[in-house]
């Protein structure tokens, strides 16, 4: 195996923004990793993976947590398929509820636990979300200063940044009305896009702090182990302690992910490679806010395990 002249990142990102479908010749269907984590999931959970790939569309119920329920299940078989194709990593680095997926690679949690924290604490969000109405807007183009001021502009709305993603990338959290204002406002303000997210919850908001007691709750029998992998707390930059994540768990959805921070320590520390543990592109393509030299690729992209750890690099390189 070729060796890597840096450090890997393994990145586990949040919620999925669409369905991801799994038709009878996609590649993960034969997966062993795919279809062993199938029938883990199938003991703990009436969530049904192909049958919301093939059915329905986002106006079904539960929409927002399948999608949650799902991108947890991706990032564990993607998880899988690389640690079997020989990738070792030196970090995790997570994103949003990409936490849960983290804590379960890193062993601190089973994966069964990982699935139950993620499904409670989805319907935690859907329930908030039928009672308050919030939603999020990714903006891309204005300075953080900017964003600040439509914040201010709005006050009444509870608008918050709950994503710092990059220097010109940021996502707003709050009301709903006060979400559909400040994409109006950016779009009036030269942002380059201004765009609704999926989640229909101020999720990485204040207005979701009340949710915390019953989080820690949710979490009362979750025995938390030493992770195998340090993961990078996206908050203080810093790696988890085992006595710190039930915590941060309680927390983390009422408060912002400093992802830029995450990435900008993570280069600093001598990580060259960033490889996305997901079904979507989500967090390479935000690599590019921050360094577009980094070798930076998303599992989901790279289905042929016939690629090996060092083929991988090769090519990552080579698209970067």
């Amino acid at each position: 195996m070729k060796a890597s002249k840096g450090k890997t990142a393994f990145c586990f990102p949040g919620q999925l923004q669409e369905k991801p479908i799994f038709g009878n010749s996609h590649p993960l269907r034969e997966d062993c990793h795919f279809k062993e984590l199938l029938n883990r999931a199938s003991s703990r959970t009436k969530f049904d993976l192909l049958n919301f790939s093939f059915g329905g569309d986002e106006k079904e119920e539960d929409f927002s947590l399948k999608l949650q329920i799902s991108a947890y299940f991706l990032s564990m078989v993607h998880f899988y398929r690389l640690r079997a194709a020989g990738w070792i990593p030196n970090i995790f680095a997570e994103h949003s509820m990409g936490i849960y997926a983290a804590l379960a690679a890193s062993e601190a949690i089973c994966f069964e636990e990982g699935l139950f924290i993620t499904e409670e604490i989805g319907k935690l969000l859907k329930r908030e979300g039928g009672i308050h109405p919030g939603g999020m807007a990714s903006i891309i183009g204005l300075p953080l200063e900017e964003i600040q001021k439509i914040c201010q502009d709005l006050n009444g709305f509870q608008l918050a940044i709950a994503n710092y993603n990059g220097s010109m990338h940021f996502v707003l959290s709050g009301e709903e009305e006060g979400v559909e204002k400040a994409i109006s406002l950016a779009l009036s303000r030269k942002a380059l896009s201004a765009t609704r997210l999926a989640f229909k919850t101020a999720l990485h908001s204040p207005l979701l702090y009340s949710l915390r007691e019953e989080i820690v709750e949710i979490l009362k029998d979750i025995k938390v182990q030493i992770p195998k992998v340090p993961i990078l707390n996206h908050w203080t930059i810093k790696p988890l302690k085992r006595e710190e994540i039930k915590d941060f768990l309680s927390q983390e959805i009422g408060r912002p992910v400093y992802w830029i921070r995450c990435v900008e320590t993570l280069l600093q520390e001598g990580v060259t490679q960033f490889i996305e543990l997901g079904h979507e592109a989500t967090l390479t393509k935000l690599m590019r806010w921050v360094d577009r030299e980094a070798e930076a690729f998303s599992a989901g992209d790279r289905l042929d395990l016939s690629l090996c750890h060092s083929e991988l690099v090769s090519e990552s390189k080579g698209n970067s």
